[in-house]
């Protein structure tokens, strides 16, 4: 991390580009430096605005840890690609292979690990649009520190380890620190992505527990009710009628969005109104006054009607669903948005 530092510190760009770096990297998770050691070898870094435009998409790269290399190389491929078990890798030419791997992919060996570049890296950064990105992938970090660290390391969820059963975020993470299990480290700060969320750190008796809400929530955001329009927008806006602040509500609210009526600015306002004037039954689409509906208009007299609240992503309300509490405890009373 020492050498990134001192790379990116004397990197071309703005004021600007040089703060949000500074936040970037005292922010990076410790999986996203070795990420970016190889990925640095593959992408040419010449400016601060290349150095952001990588930044933001080191998810963009596989990391095979401690593949070092061509040898050690073979060994992951064999145990975490091939997924084969302990007795056939005596047999395996495992250099051989790693050999082969590496002509094929043509990744960047560094001492952490092996970085490949699995999607091509795009212009997103283009010198004015700092304020819209995302710092790449991630729904909640939590800062922890050890014995070996006491200054902690950040580490980015959701974590897809248990999914791909490669070392990921947090197996990474764990063997840096030189922790056994979590409840071994310190957890010196927490951060969600979503800014209502607030005093994450205490909101937890454990870092595990604190893990594996965020893996949930991140898993959510991730899948987007299956790519749903509008999901993130309409997650938002239910959190923000709630007053959500908590971690594990959240993670019940992103369950529960069938609870919300939602139509959000993005949508178009035509086509809403075209489909709610048809189920109402005022119009034909085919016929001549259909023809001739104003049907923005009624998009805007619908949402008037259903007493839909405006919100930052649109129009929202708590509609009468039945809301399951899986993860946050139900309030003796709970106030009904109508």
């Amino acid at each position: 991390m020492r050498d990134l530092n001192y790379m990116w510190k004397r990197l071309e760009g703005t004021e600007e580009e040089k703060a949000y770096l500074d936040k970037r990297f005292n922010e990076m998770s410790v999986k996203e430096q070795y990420v970016l050691e190889g990925a640095i070898q593959i992408i040419g870094i010449y400016t601060a605005a290349d150095m952001i435009n990588l930044t933001e998409q080191l998810s963009s790269f596989d990391f095979y840890y401690k593949a070092t290399d061509e040898k050690s190389l073979g060994e992951y491929v064999v145990k975490h690609k091939e997924d084969a078990s302990d007795e056939i890798l005596p047999f395996i030419n495992t250099e051989k292979l790693g050999t082969e791997y590496h002509d094929d992919f043509e990744g960047a060996f560094t001492n952490k690990g092996y970085t490949i570049e699995r999607k091509t890296v795009k212009q997103i950064y283009d010198g004015s649009n700092l304020d819209k990105l995302t710092r790449d992938n991630w729904t909640i970090k939590i800062k922890v520190g050890s014995n070996k660290y006491p200054e902690g390391l950040w580490i980015n969820i959701p974590d897809y380890g248990s999914f791909t059963l490669e070392p990921d975020e947090l197996d990474i993470a764990l063997d840096v620190l030189g922790l056994e299990k979590w409840d071994e480290g310190n957890l010196l700060d927490a951060k969600c992505i979503f800014p209502n969320i607030t005093e994450l750190k205490n909101q937890y008796d454990s870092i595990e527990e604190l893990i594996e809400s965020g893996n949930n929530l991140g898993y959510a955001c991730d899948e987007q009710d299956q790519g749903k329009d509008f999901y993130m927008e309409h997650l938002e806006s239910a959190m923000e009628i709630e007053g959500c602040s908590r971690l594990d509500f959240a993670l019940d609210i992103s369950q529960n969005l069938d609870c919300y009526d939602f139509v959000p600015k993005g949508a178009n306002f035509e086509k809403y109104g075209r489909i709610m004037a048809e189920k109402h039954g005022i119009v034909k689409p085919d016929s001549i006054l259909g023809e001739n509906f104003d049907y923005v208009k009624y998009a805007m007299a619908v949402i008037e009607k259903e007493e839909l609240e405006p919100c930052k992503h649109g129009f929202i309300k708590r509609n009468e669903e039945k809301f399951y509490y899986e993860f946050s405890k139900e309030p003796d009373s709970m106030e009904i948005f109508m």
